[in-house]
């Protein structure tokens, strides 16, 4: 069976920054940079874990152990327990963990992880003894997007955990057939980050797959096998009943998952207009007056594309300059007037000419802008979405 995905994938948006740096389409190769980024956003964990991976890479092994072990904490503290427990394992392939931190890792997931999804309950709930067993068996998987990771009818003898990424899932073309009979008009499901995926019930013998998964992005999966779970099942039954309170029974219906599927959320907030102006505050500065989008808001500093420009040798350094802003935050109501200082600038190439990007630290905010930063950064999904729509409408229409 060929696999056609006609899927939209749920991208943060065009605009955003963080998701270029994270997605490899924007890289940062220099640690000096990746600091500036950390000015802005002291405490988004994807930021800490990209620049753990790359302080490794470089063979900057305590920085990179102390930069995973800042993630974990703060993936805790988003509820992704997952991804916390993949950067305490990539903490620990560096520098093997004491007892001690083992237990203050656990206790931190058991007391603080969140239990709002039945997968964050299966992570937090482990006894410590569990989730050692568990996680010392885990392997971690990187593939490049297209590829087919399992087939119908492929024997499955694995269990996969999505840490980033995407990919599509396919049902057998019977089941197709099936669900086309019963009137309902079937297409690829789309997993993501913390989704499951592998038929690996019962665990006292082997199985095949049901369907087909394709990667549709660069994903980073955890796998664990049958004969890892079979083995700690039969030590510790708690796993098993966990791992089963997150399987349907088999009364679902038609071409309906296996595993319960995570409800998207979006990673970053929404589209800001941003508009600049660098005052002139040294003999030779010249002042400068730009105007931006923004989505990567934070509360303690924001990034902003200045959209494509002729590059040549008079454009200016907006390095270290400091700034005057005006946010609209879509809402004639909401408009706040900053100040801060620009920590981070970068070129890069595009299909027209060459976008300048850049990053601000905010000064100080009074509390009324706080505030107001906090609500807009924190509005439900749907009120998101919504917004997202009226964007993209606004966008097409100017």
């Amino acid at each position: 069976m060929t696999l056609k995905i006609p899927l939209a994938l749920p991208t943060d948006h065009q605009f955003s920054i963080m998701q270029r740096i994270l997605d490899g389409t924007l890289p940062i190769e220099s640690p000096e940079e990746f600091e500036e980024i950390l000015k802005i956003y002291t405490d988004d964990p994807f930021l800490y874990r990209s620049y753990g991976d790359l302080l490794q890479r470089l063979g900057r092994d305590d920085e990179a152990v102390s930069m995973y072990e800042e993630a974990a904490v703060f993936f805790i503290a988003r509820g992704l327990n997952l991804q916390a427990i993949v950067s305490k394992i990539l903490e620990w392939s560096i520098q093997k963990p004491t007892h001690e931190e083992g237990r203050a890792f656990h206790a931190l997931l058991h007391e603080t992880g969140s239990n709002e999804t039945p997968l964050q309950r299966f992570w937090a709930g482990m006894s410590y003894a569990e989730l050692v067993a568990v996680m010392r068996r885990m392997v971690r998987v990187k593939e490049r997007s297209g590829k087919t990771m399992l087939r119908v009818d492929q024997p499955n003898n694995e269990i996969f955990f999505v840490v980033s990424g995407f990919l599509a899932e396919m049902p057998s073309p019977e089941c197709v057939i099936e669900a086309r009979m019963a009137g309902i008009d079937y297409e690829p499901k789309l997993l993501g980050p913390n989704d499951i995926f592998g038929n690996i019930f019962p665990l006292d013998r082997d199985s095949t797959s049901d369907t087909e998964i394709r990667s549709v992005t660069d994903v980073e999966l955890v796998k664990v096998t049958r004969a890892v779970l079979r083995n700690a099942a039969q030590k510790y039954p708690n796993i098993e009943r966990r791992l089963r309170a997150l399987y349907k029974p088999e009364s679902r219906g038609v071409c309906d998952r296996a595993w319960q599927t995570v409800r998207r959320a979006m990673r970053y907030g929404l589209p800001t207009k941003v508009e600049l102006r660098c005052p002139t505050m040294a003999a030779g500065q010249n002042e400068i007056e730009e105007t931006g989008i923004a989505i990567d808001l934070s509360i303690g500093g924001i990034c902003v594309d200045l959209g494509e420009k002729a590059i040549d040798t008079d454009t200016p350094v907006l390095k270290g300059r400091l700034v005057n802003m005006t946010l609209d935050l879509l809402n004639k109501e909401a408009v706040l007037n900053l100040t801060g200082k620009i920590v981070w600038q970068r070129h890069q190439p595009t299909a027209q000419g060459t976008s300048i990007l850049i990053g601000i630290r905010f000064d100080t905010l009074n509390p009324v802008d706080q505030e107001v930063l906090i609500e807009y950064c924190s509005g439900s999904v749907g009120e998101q979405n919504l917004l997202l729509s009226l964007w993209d409408t606004m966008v097409k229409n100017e």
